[in-house]
């Protein structure tokens, strides 16, 4: 199921039926609503619906769906009437937390009753509430819940995807409209909205296990998991690159299993991932496929314009439609069956640890040191663009958020579940829900056992990625010694020797020197794919001006900036346009 929305009414409440302006919030060119249901509680809305099990979809007051494509535990894939038992009235629900995210499910017992939601324990698949005065309502958007509730824009949302590029905690660009916790199921009834945790989210302050014993039990779940996934779907494809996620998750693929598997590769015209990639498919005999993202015939001004908006609804506005356009131009040639795809080893490199001092404790100076050297680095919009009062405000809300959400103790540790319950939640999670709605998106590397011991592992010994090429390394020897895109050995990053220090130190040097130059030059850091699709919108935006009247009357902008950028007197990076392609695309929905 794609999209869905419940809506639950207080008696006598004048909010009993659906709107054409909410339900249009639900749809987009491939997805139409499928039904709607009213009753003396409210509404419930579904889009999308899949050729798989749900039970009573289309029919009937009762119902059981899946709000993604995959429900799949290390085991097998999980029914929906597995599903159903789990939230009916004394089930036990402790189960989802074996299923991997992303992942969501919507539930009614019977007619009458109250209606379920459930987030998978990472809340990966994004799903959005609202309250009101006797009404409440949950959904897979959060536009058609702006519409619903008539809310505008928030400006500590939006200031914080002005600088960041991406939402921390659980707020939206909308006003009152909040994202569903990890672990939640929400329940609706009489306009109201109860939450309730199934699982704890886990912690990285627990006891610290011996490395080898560790990367021993994440090696087994990985290959336990891709040797039973591909016994029950074998035509999976693996989405191989050069870097070291993907490679373990080739490495967990017990050798004899490799012959014959579909590998796919995204790249542009002499990267590195293709090479690499087509190197261990031939080694093993895997079928690989590249599609180069940069052989793709362009679209014009106007349907570059068409697509950006597209993008940024799928995302909620709350992420890059510029980051996600290209990709869904190339994913539209491409099957959307299963697919393994590797993604979470942020938490199990501590990427993020460069230049962090260990052995430190949070501090308001240390999350200020992080945000100006890191997150308000790499997809902030022009200050030029903003007015300037909004931009300073922005800064200090945001500021003011993050020294909230980003735990005390160990400061490490506290970036580990920033980067998890924040980052992974809200800036990769925007995208892989996009992903999860379309095909079966596996990533055997959100297993969490797996995350509870990479997060459990000690800072020290996950920096530099020692935790990673050591489990590459007891995974199979033999692809721990091809080198990754980065030039690094894995089966060397595993051992901590001096020419090991001087290999990482080097590229982390290199990495420091541009993040300098970055912030000297004041110049962003744009996805593959975004600069091309950024030029083209905005040549669209000056042949027809009026498709962005809505930035004419956004006050967070300033408006002799927006006048010069359709009359042609300056341009914007990529990032900036980003997030002026969100308030466009949410000012269809937001009242300013």
């Amino acid at each position: 199921m794609r999209a869905f929305l419940a809506v639950s009414v207080a008696p006598r409440h004048d909010a009993t039926t659906p709107t054409p302006s909410v339900l249009a919030q639900l749809s987009d060119d491939d997805t139409t609503v499928d039904h709607v249901r009213t009753d003396p509680d409210g509404w419930i809305a579904f889009a999308g619906a899949d050729a798989g099990d749900d039970l009573g979809a289309d029919a009937g007051a009762a119902f059981t769906v899946l709000l993604s494509r995959a429900g799949r535990t290390r085991r097998g894939d999980v029914s929906t009437a597995d599903l159903a038992a789990m939230l009916a009235p004394g089930g036990d629900p402790r189960g989802l937390t074996d299923v991997l995210p992303p992942f969501a499910v919507a539930h009614r017992a019977a007619a009458g009753g109250p209606t379920v939601v459930a987030t998978d324990w990472l809340g990966f698949r994004q799903l959005y509430w609202w309250r009101g005065d006797g009404i409440a309502a949950v959904s897979t958007s959060a536009r058609a819940l702006a519409a619903l509730a008539g809310a505008a824009f928030d400006d500590g949302g939006l200031g914080t995807q002005a600088l960041v590029g991406w939402q921390v905690s659980d707020t939206t660009i909308f006003a009152g409209v909040r994202v569903l916790p990890p672990a939640t199921i929400a329940t609706l009834r009489a306009g109201q909205l109860e939450f309730r945790t199934y699982a704890e989210p886990p912690a990285s302050d627990g006891v610290v296990p011996a490395l080898d014993d560790a990367v021993a039990e994440m090696a087994e779940i990985l290959t336990g998991f891709q040797t039973a996934y591909l016994d029950d779907h074998p035509d999976t494809v693996l989405q191989l690159t050069g870097g070291h996620d993907s490679r373990i998750l080739l490495g967990a693929i017990p050798v004899a299993r490799r012959n014959g598997l579909r590998a796919l590769t995204l790249d542009s015209g002499g990267g590195p991932d293709a090479t690499i990639a087509a190197k261990l498919s031939a080694r093993y005999g895997i079928r690989h496929h590249v599609h180069l993202l940069d052989s793709q015939p362009l679209p014009t001004p106007a349907e570059a314009h068409r697509l950006a908006i597209a993008s940024a609804e799928a995302l909620e506005c709350m992420a890059s439609p510029l980051a996600l356009a290209p990709l869904l131009l190339a994913e539209s040639h491409l099957d959307q069956g299963h697919r393994l795809s590797g993604l979470g080893g942020e938490v199990a490199r501590g990427f993020y640890y460069a230049g962090q001092p260990a052995g430190a404790a949070t501090s308001p100076q240390l999350v200020e040191r992080l945000a100006k050297w890191r997150l308000f680095s790499n997809e902030a919009v022009t200050a030029d663009a903003l007015e300037p009062g909004w931009l300073d405000e922005a800064r200090s809300s945001t500021l003011a958020k993050l020294n909230t959400v980003i735990g005390s103790g160990d400061w490490l540790r506290a970036t580990d579940e920033f980067y998890l319950f924040h980052r992974m939640h809200r800036w990769a999670a925007a995208h892989g829900t996009v992903a999860a709605v379309r095909r079966h998106f596996i990533n055997p590397m959100f297993d969490r056992r797996f995350i509870e011991l990479a997060l459990a592992v000690a800072p020290a010994e996950k920096r530099d990625s020692l935790l990673l090429g050591r489990l590459m390394t007891h995974l199979d020897r033999e692809l721990a010694l091809t080198p990754l895109d980065s030039g690094l050995i894995p089966a060397k990053l595993g051992r901590r020797t001096a020419a090991t220090r001087l290999a990482t130190g080097r590229l982390t040097a290199r990495k420091a020197v541009r993040k300098i130059q970055q912030r000297l030059t004041r110049s962003r850091r744009a996805q593959f794919g975004a600069s091309t699709m950024s030029g083209l919108v905005l040549a669209h935006w000056r042949q027809a001006p009026g498709t962005v009247e809505a930035l004419r009357s956004a006050p967070m902008l300033r408006q002799q900036w927006v006048d010069g950028l359709l009359k042609g007197e300056h341009t914007a990076e990529p990032t900036t346009m980003a997030f002026l392609i969100n308030v466009v695309a949410a000012s269809t929905t937001a009242p300013r």
